[in-house]
């Protein structure tokens, strides 16, 4: 049986070094992505902390301009008492009375403004609080497992280099009109695997039933043979 035969276990050995390394392939050119996804995941938290902390600081600055404010007004309303008792026409008080009515009127609208600033600012220092606590600590997590990434790609590199020395290897080892069919079958599978063993008549790299010839090259011819419907390498297997 073909499977038995030295020469076809040294091509698959090579074949299944070579999956191997597409697999490795595929996943050190796919780590820029990961890595390039864990930073915008690190980026919206540490922006979550910092709008936060923005809208904090943005109400604090309301409450600083509405407290002068209030300072502002009650001072002009203290002037205006302090003018009532030097005017002595009636006119003039009364006008000085409405204009304090007025001041006061404000006066207490910028005194609620200011109560609702505060209560935001509470809301805000606890949003902040847990963004801060929180956040943070699953931004640490994040930027470890990208320190993971990073040292990843780096050992990905070094078996890569690994695995092609053991490539060459066997290519060296495997029969040459072997690795010739090999080769060619390479270039016509789209993705691996390019040999697949036989099972019930059906090559199991495309899962789809193979003619009598195949099935009788491969049992009886023993000879290296392809599958009729994806172009595999196919064999039985003991």
């Amino acid at each position: 049986m073909l499977s038995n035969n030295s020469d076809f276990k040294k091509l698959l050995l090579l074949h299944s070094r070579d999956r191997r390394k597409l697999v490795m392939d595929r996943e050190l050119e796919n780590l820029p992505h990961l890595i390039e996804h864990m930073e915008s995941k690190i980026k919206i938290e540490k922006d979550t902390i910092a709008a936060a902390a923005a809208e904090l600081k943005s109400l604090e600055s309301k409450n600083n301009f509405i407290e002068n404010e209030i300072n502002s007004i009650s001072d002009h309303v203290s002037r205006q008492k302090n003018k009532q008792l030097q005017v002595k026409k009636n006119e003039e008080y009364q006008a000085l009375e409405n204009e304090i009515t007025r001041l006061v009127q404000q006066l207490s609208e910028k005194e609620d403004e200011q109560i609702e600033t505060l209560l935001k600012i509470d809301g805000a220092k606890e949003t902040t609080e847990i963004a801060q606590n929180k956040i943070s600590a699953k931004v640490d997590v994040l930027e470890l497992e990208k320190v993971d990434l990073l040292g990843k790609g780096d050992l990905l590199k070094v078996d890569i280099q690994k695995l092609d020395s053991e490539i060459k290897e066997s290519r060296l080892e495997v029969e040459e009109i072997l690795l010739l069919g090999y080769e060619r079958t390479k270039k016509v599978v789209a993705r691996p695997p390019f040999i697949a063993p036989l099972e019930d008549q059906k090559c199991t790299g495309c899962n789809l039933r193979v003619s009598n010839d195949v099935s009788s090259s491969v049992l009886v011819e023993q000879k290296l043979t392809h599958c009729d419907q994806c172009g595999r390498i196919v064999y039985f297997e003991r």
